[in-house]
């Protein structure tokens, strides 16, 4: 009696598993993907810095007012992709509230000693937590003032370090030390690997890249330095090498934030780097330093300030 197609499909072998690729195969496939991952992002990251790095070098060079413009929106996009970090992203009245607060702190920066802006920082952030903790119990008050006091400092550091006749070249100076320390410590650490700088808050920053940009971000600063007519001194490879880690320590800060949220990246406007705020975390926390630098010199901006340090021996 013949048995039916079907239970003859049955009555047959099954065919061998395919065997498993070896771990050398295996290993191969990992390295590839994860050169092919890098260089990608790489790509992505110089195509972004060739479009933005001159856009935001020209608005610094045409004056005062365009550059507060550029900073003013910077901020808000900011505070925005932070609000929206924790969890505050759809409360329109609480943004509103810090978007036409900042627009006052620009102002402010642009009018008044840094000071004066800092004060009016500080109290649009009171609002601000005022407003959240009387509107939302469920979002955290601490974490509307932490943003919205980071987004008004970094309005007032900017404005307060593009015053005067050596802005230009101070702002200058602080970016592209800020931007060669970012570019350099990824690609380094990314080549060399080696020991993680804090797994717990950034798995993929290690030391070799940390080095890395650091040392990028103090021989730009001597080459820009250099071309600004500025003497090459001990206070300002200083300079640049503050500088250069507070970059880096302001891209840490940002990755505790957005680990402590459980995201990868604060928005995703800009190819291969995310938000707007994992653009410009370094340079917001590098200009940070460099405008209180330049304001404890005292003198009449922070920008002459700082040319003041660097011109020392």
């Amino acid at each position: 009696m013949s048995l039916s197609r079907k239970e003859a499909a049955e009555a047959a072998p099954s065919p061998p598993a395919p065997a498993k690729p070896s771990e050398r195969v295996r290993a191969k496939v990992r390295q590839l993907r994860k050169r092919f991952v890098f260089n990608r992002e790489l790509r992505l990251r110089l195509l972004s810095a060739a479009v933005l790095i001159p856009l935001v070098l020209l608005s610094t060079w045409h004056g005062e007012t365009t550059f507060l413009l550029v900073v003013l929106i910077t901020g808000a996009v900011v505070l925005h992709e932070w609000f929206r970090m924790i969890g505050a992203g759809h409360l329109m009245g609480l943004k509103f509230l810090g978007w036409g607060g900042l627009a006052l702190v620009a102002y402010v920066a642009q009018t008044e000693p840094v000071f004066v802006a800092t004060v009016a920082a500080v109290a649009v952030t009171v609002a601000c937590t005022v407003a959240a903790w009387k509107d939302r119990t469920d979002i955290a008050a601490r974490w509307v003032a932490m943003g919205t006091l980071y987004a008004g400092l970094a309005i007032v550091a900017l404005i307060a370090l593009r015053k005067g006749s050596d802005g230009f070249g101070a702002v200058v100076f602080v970016f592209l030390i800020a931007w060669a320390s970012d570019t350099m410590a990824f690609f380094v650490g990314r080549k060399l690997g080696g020991p993680k700088l804090w797994p717990k808050v950034s798995p993929s920053k290690t030391w070799s890249g940390a080095i890395g940009g650091f040392l990028a971000g103090v021989l730009l600063g001597a080459a820009v330095a250099n071309a600004l007519d500025v003497p090459l001194t001990g206070g300002t490879l200083a300079v640049a090498g503050f500088v250069a880690i507070a970059a880096q320590l302001g891209d840490l800060a940002e990755s505790a934030a957005k680990r402590r949220f459980m995201i990868k990246d604060a928005g995703s406007i800009i190819p291969g780097h995310g938000g707007v705020m994992d653009r410009v975390d370094g340079v917001i926390a590098a200009s940070f330093v460099t405008a209180g630098l330049g304001t404890v010199m005292a003198t009449e901006t922070p920008a002459a300030g700082l040319l003041l340090i660097m011109a020392l021996g």
